[in-house]
């Protein structure tokens, strides 16, 4: 990098300034230095602004002094005292270059070390301006000395790096545990951000690309939820900076405790890069969670004022972008605001496989099933919650997932970990340990009272004041104690209005008080608060309620809640026998082109594609078309002899279908972790009766689906003009609609019913019940007057076994065939599951081909494989996520 060499002169001294830069020729060719003066403005720029702006980026300034140089007010006055003010801040060096002799004790210069040596003028033996040649001598003493002085500056501006012994240290962490390793480096398990740029609207999916956006800015914020890993990103922008010669402080918002920042910045500097000369307008200043900054917002507004005037660029990591109100001084640059978004799945995905990796040893490789299992759980959680997707939640749970005893992850579990979570925060806040259960009944009930009062996690300052007013009264609580430990944490404030700062740690509280306070103290308003939430479970909020109360709660009655709203789902339709009455239509509009199953184990490139969220969803986009077929099951208003066709448009609510569906899907999933993990607390009645209804629920869903595709494919040319009006103008023709719609209603439904509701009982609990309700009801005795064997529970069972081990009970399959023959609906169901199966768990080349020659389904080349991946088993994949996450 060359050095910018700033000449400042009088014009009646052009001349000597002409010989200067000729005697630079030898510095300039080696881009040593770049020497600039006002003759280089080109014709048109503006004068003052040029001068102005490499005044103030000169390294080093020379001073051709005179008498006419001191003369000059502009010289003298502006540009000199520019210079010294950078000089007194370490920006700058200034040498003066003696060239006519003068006076020149004034302004502090004779504090400077001037040129020639010993400061005699240049001009001393050489006055005339044909005696350049005279002048070689001197001027090469000056140039000797300018590159003495370079050498020092080089040393000055050269940047530091930062110290082996902080950044040893830096990203070894112990709040994570990992079986087999002591202490975890956050960079083994780090996955590039999913950020996203306000000011430009744009979206950055890699690590070094949003360095690169935050180098070529002065005043950042990062914004980001809490765990979205704000404080790892924070560490690793300051390394990467470090890296690329900007060096960077780290410093944290709740350090921060006066005003005098320049004296703390110094402090940490000094711990972080040691003793350094640098200048220190060099470093850019980071500052990690700024909200936990305590003082009041005009102080930090000094400090950012402060930080953006003296040194390079301020990066601010904070809660919410509220930190821009800090900018708003005409004196400082508009902040640029990025945001860290949740991860995609795909990043998930390989957060599992580097969480899966820790601690192996060098050769060992990765067991491919065991990541899939472990990204499974991680979803199943994630989707369940709803929880916002971000690095260190996900984190937390692999956590827990590694040290879980179960095949799956439970409600206990993530439950447990939010306990966890809520002690491990009042310990660090100082909440003696006597004091934790005082802290989290309060926290409850202001989470109930928000809750009952608001239907949100946000609330007004008379809830907050009651609450503490209660406490204060019946528990002998100190107010201040209890809300300075609420602020500290859990709650944030705006003037009067108060918010829980996690959704998910809200809904956690809530549920604890209704189920230990609400439950003890009125017993009846506890069952209206449980039943109408399992009644509305199709909503978010109320499916994470149940989700919680179910962890709390150890009697019957959110089983037996849940179980009811299940008895009310699909209700008008006339059965729930699964069986080969169906066969024609569960098997005569399957997905063209059959099913297939790669030869190649390894379908990792397969299930990448399969986990992106952009995948086709077939079900959205026929919203309109399904609530119009199904209103009649759904809406008691309209009587069951209704003509489809004769409805009141007005009449169809669009969403009615798929909250019978979400509901369907959310009780399965909490009911089968009930069920499944805490064995041992419910009788065995009582898990038969919550399988069997829960099987039976599913099977009047698939059966109120085969009615409607029953209307479809005998009533073509009706069902093609619903279609037609129905669908938005889309790349497909009218027939390709016709024909999707159809398979929402016939085989799919059937798959997502049977295989998702499979992947909720697939513990060892469930799978035990499963096998005696099989006994039961599907024996010849239970066929019907064709012959017909039902197989609700089998299909269910064989399902949940496949996904419990991994592998294919080759007896069970044999006993299906044995028991429904070749060409049951039931083997049938089976082909798409191990087609969807194979396509993303592992599975060995031996069970493929035997699975192949038992179904008949045809091994083909991954290539093949990987098309179907994206076409059928994409969009299948597609509604079975879709289903699991609502």
């Amino acid at each position: 990098m060359a050095f910018e060499l700033f000449i400042s002169y009088s014009h009646a001294d052009e001349w000597l300034k002409n010989e200067l830069v000729k005697h630079f020729a030898a510095l300039v060719r080696n881009k040593i230095v770049d020497v600039w003066h006002d003759r280089r403005i080109p014709p048109g720029g503006k004068i003052d602004a040029r001068i102005d702006d490499h005044v103030r980026s000169a390294d080093l300034f020379l001073f051709l002094i005179s008498n006419d140089f001191i003369n000059s007010d502009y010289c003298f006055h502006k540009e000199y005292e520019i210079a010294l003010e950078r000089q007194k801040r370490g920006e700058v060096e200034i040498v003066p270059i003696i060239v006519r002799a003068c006076d020149w004790d004034v302004g502090g210069l004779r504090t400077f070390k001037a040129l020639p040596t010993d400061g005699v003028p240049v001009t001393r033996q050489a006055v005339s301006k044909d005696d350049a040649q005279e002048r070689d001598v001197a001027w090469t003493d000056v140039i000797t000395g300018i590159k003495e002085t370079i050498k020092e500056l080089k040393k000055k501006l050269t940047p530091p790096t930062l110290s082996s012994e902080y950044t040893d240290g830096l990203f070894l962490i112990d709040n994570i545990r990992h079986p087999l390793i002591q202490r975890i480096d956050e960079r083994s398990i780090f996955v590039d951000p999913n950020v996203y740029y306000e000011n430009s609207g744009e979206q950055v999916t890699k690590f070094q690309e949003f360095v690169y956006a935050i180098e070529q800015k002065t005043s950042v914020i990062i914004t980001g939820g809490d765990r979205s890993g704000k404080s790892l990103i924070s560490k690793l922008l300051q390394v990467s900076l470090d890296k690329i010669s900007n060096p960077s402080v780290l410093i944290k918002g709740k350090d921060i405790r006066t005003s005098g920042i320049a004296k703390f910045i110094d402090q940490t500097l000094l711990k972080q890069y040691g003793s350094v000369t640098v200048n220190r307008s060099l470093f850019t200043i980071i500052i990690d969670d700024f909200d936990e900054c305590n003082l009041s917002d005009g102080v930090k507004e000094e400090i950012v004022s402060y930080i953006s005037k003296n040194f390079k660029r301020v990066v601010i990591l904070s809660f919410s972008n509220a930190s821009t109100v800090l900018f708003t001084s005409n004196e400082l640059p508009d902040p640029q605001i990025f945001k860290l978004n949740p991860l995609t799945d795909d990043k998930l995905l390989t957060l599992s496989k580097r969480w899966k990796s820790l601690g192996l040893k060098p050769g060992c490789e990765l067991d491919d099933r065991e990541v899939l299992m472990v990204f499974e759980r991680l979803q199943l959680v994630l989707n369940q919650t709803e929880l916002e997707k971000y690095a260190y939640t996900a984190v937390t749970f692999l956590e827990l997932i590694e040290s879980f005893s179960g095949t799956d992850i439970s409600v206990s579990s993530f439950a447990s970990c939010y306990d966890t979570l809520i002690t491990t925060r009042l310990q660090k806040v100082g909440t003696d340990w006597r004091s934790f259960d005082e802290a989290k009944n309060f926290l409850s009930l202001v989470a109930y009272r928000s809750f009952v009062e608001t239907g949100t996690r946000s609330f007004g300052k008379e809830i907050m004041d009651d609450c503490l007013d209660i406490f204060e009264t019946q528990y002998l609580s100190s107010p201040k104690k209890l809300r300075s430990m609420a602020f500290s944490s859990f709650v944030v404030r705006d003037d009067d209005n108060f918010e829980f700062r996690e959704e998910y740690l809200w809904y956690f509280l809530c549920a604890r008080y209704v189920a230990k306070a609400l439950r003890q103290n009125d017993a009846e308003k506890y069952r209206e608060f449980v039943s109408m939430c399992t009644t509305s479970i199709f909503q978010k909020k109320f499916a994470n309620i149940v989700i919680f109360i179910a962890y709390f709660s150890d009697d019957n009655f959110v089983v037996k809640s849940l179980v009811e709203t299940l008895d009310g789902l699909f209700s008008k339709a006339d059965s729930w026998i699964l069986s080969d009455r169906t066969r024609e239509i569960m098997l005569g509009i399957s997905p063209e082109g059959g099913h297939f199953i790669s030869s190649k184990s390894d379908v990792s490139e397969n299930r990448a594609d399969l986990v992106r969220e952009h995948v086709l969803d077939v079900i959205s986009s026929a919203e309109k078309v399904v609530a119009r077929y199904t209103l009649p099951f759904l809406n008691s208003n309209i009587g069951d002899s209704e003509l489809i066709h004769k409805i009141d448009d007005r009449e169809i609510d669009s969403d009615s279908y798929m909250h019978s569906v979400n509901a369907l899907l959310r009780i399965h999933s909490v009911l089968g972790q009930i069920l499944s993990t805490r064995a041992g607390t419910y009788s065995a009645p009582v898990i038969l009766e919550c399988i069997t209804k829960m099987v039976q629920a599913s099977g009047r869903y698939a059966s109120l689906n085969h009615a409607i595709a029953t209307v479809l494919m005998y009533d073509g040319e009706r069902a093609r003009e619903e279609v037609r009006h129905a669908y938005a103008a889309d790349h497909l023709s009218n027939d390709e609609r016709y024909e999707k719609v159809k398979r929402i209603f016939a085989f799919w439904s059937v798959y997502v019913s049977q295989a998702g509701l499979a992947r909720y009982l697939n513990q060892p609990h469930s799978i035990r019940a499963l096998e005696k309700l099989v006994e039961k009801f599907e024996s010849e005795a239970n066929a019907d007057e064709e012959g017909n064997i039902p197989f609700n529970f089998s299909s269910v069972l064989v399902i949940a076994r496949l996904y419990a081990t991994g592998r294919m009970n080759k007896s069970d399959l044999d006993d299906v065939i044995k028991k429904y023959g070749k060409t049951s609906a039931f083997l049938g169901i089976l082909r798409a599951t191990f087609n969807i199966y194979s396509m993303y768990m592992p599975l060995d080349i031996q069970d493929k081909q035997w699975i192949s020659n038992k179904l008949g389904i045809p091994l083909r080349r991954v290539e093949l494989q990987k098309f179907k991946a994206t076409d059928v088993g994409g969009r299948l994949i597609s509604v079975v996520k879709r289903g699991a996450r609502n």
